[in-house]
């Protein structure tokens, strides 16, 4: 298994510009819509994430068998997609990605007309009625089922209405997925309970993509434990659809500043912070951002009571076994509980190491990305499968390097 050895070379550099790659969540949506549309899928600042390669590539080509790879996303986008399309396809892909849910969503298309058959480590999409009306969900292990259900929705002749638990994890991103429809001119009518689709269709597309605020949670750990004052990180609008931009409110406590200059970001570390003992942060809505904040408070040795992160079990690895599993390699104690995790870092101090500290991925990306800051506050780490990171974040590896971290292939 190739891996990289990390050491911080306290590197004397006062100003570091990073150019960021657009989101891919953005990005993902935006190519479904143009898809459906039409409209060419080059869109400006479209993320070069693989996740994003993989749909991409995915809706350039007409073959009967396609292969997702680990991407979760293009896994539930194209199935809906394809069931509506009515196009004979079989999705393959890891593994691990088919035993990730899937089937909620595969039973919500089936109730509309499709036919669609999971066959072991397969997906069968065959010929089929689909067609538009009531899906009704008492549960929803991932928000990506709704987005992937609305996307298309607008094409669908009687519309589609989504009933829906009043409470569920990561609902910004629904609500990413309904702003983005209606600025492309899809008509919807939603309350606390229910989302309802007019039939019709999208009559403009995106023409620009911001970059990736998850991604740039990465940098604001690598900027929290620097000697550095301040960075910039292009290109971020000023009124950003991203749910996980509030990681800048996070990390203000820690006494990072952000402000945007003609859409840059700008980091700025502000003296005199008094930094908490304990931060209490619910991810209902952002748990994509547990990865990133839970090491920015190993770093400082703060005491986090993490909410809101049942649905982390289903992401690329079980995120809280696999990022509790690695941090106790740190000297952090866990709690763990069925809605929350506490964690108790005070005793978390790089003097204390002697050795390499190798670091497992599980074959998940946002291991590898929120973990290897650490080595700025000089320990040295082994990240094991580091190409992970090419799944949301191929050029992570030489803009942690700005930051004056050696860097060893092994």
């Amino acid at each position: 298994m190739s891996s990289l050895i990390l050491h911080n070379t306290n590197l004397d550099v006062s100003y570091i510009q990073f150019n960021m790659t657009g989101s891919k969540s953005i990005s993902q949506r935006a190519l479904i819509i143009h898809s459906l549309m039409g409209l060419p899928l080059e869109i400006k600042g479209l993320s070069d994430s693989e996740d994003t390669l993989v749909l991409l590539k995915a809706l350039s080509s007409s073959d009967y068998n396609v292969n997702v790879q680990y991407s979760g996303t293009a896994l539930r986008f194209l199935l809906t997609l394809f069931a509506y399309r009515n196009q004979v396809v079989i999705l393959t892909g890891q593994k691990t990605l088919l035993n990730r849910p899937i089937e909620s969503l595969i039973k919500a298309l089936n109730s509309l007309g499709a036919q669609i058959i999971k066959k072991h480590n397969k997906i069968h999409i065959e010929k089929s009625n689909f067609h538009g009306g009531v899906v009704n969900f008492d549960e929803i292990e991932s928000s990506q089922f709704i987005s992937s259900l609305l996307l298309i929705a607008p094409y669908l002749k009687d519309g589609l209405t989504l009933n829906l638990p009043s409470k569920y994890n990561s609902k910004s991103y629904v609500t990413l997925t309904a702003s983005m429809m209606l600025q492309c001119g899809a008509r919807l009518i939603s309350n606390n309970s229910s989302i309802k689709v007019l039939p019709g269709s999208y009559v403009k597309g995106i023409l620009d993509i911001e970059s990736d605020w998850t991604s740039a949670s990465y940098l604001f750990v690598s900027f929290l434990f620097s000697d550095l004052k301040t960075i910039r990180i292009r290109s971020f609008s000023n009124n950003s659809l991203q749910p996980d931009s509030i990681v800048a409110d996070f990390f203000a406590i820690l006494g990072i500043k952000t402000t945007n200059n003609n859409n840059n970001l700008i980091l700025e570390k502000i003296n005199n912070v008094s930094i908490p003992n304990k931060i209490e942060w619910n991810f209902e809505n952002n748990g994509d951002l547990f990865p990133a904040i839970i090491v920015a408070c190993v770093g400082l040795r703060i005491n986090l009571l993490a909410t809101g992160i049942h649905t982390l079990a289903y992401k690329e690895s079980n995120r809280i076994v696999s990022m509790t599993t690695e941090l106790k390699k740190f000297n952090c104690i866990f709690s763990i509980e069925q809605q929350s995790v506490y964690m108790d870092s005070s005793m978390s101090n790089s003097t204390m190491q002697k050795n390499i500290i190798n670091i497992d991925t599980y074959q998940d990306h946002r291991i590898a990305l929120s973990i290897a800051p650490l080595v700025l506050l000089n320990w040295d780490l082994k990240i094991l499968n580091f190409e992970i990171v090419n799944k949301s974040y191929p050029n992570f590896w030489l803009d942690l390097v700005k930051f004056g971290v050696k860097i060893k292939k092994h």
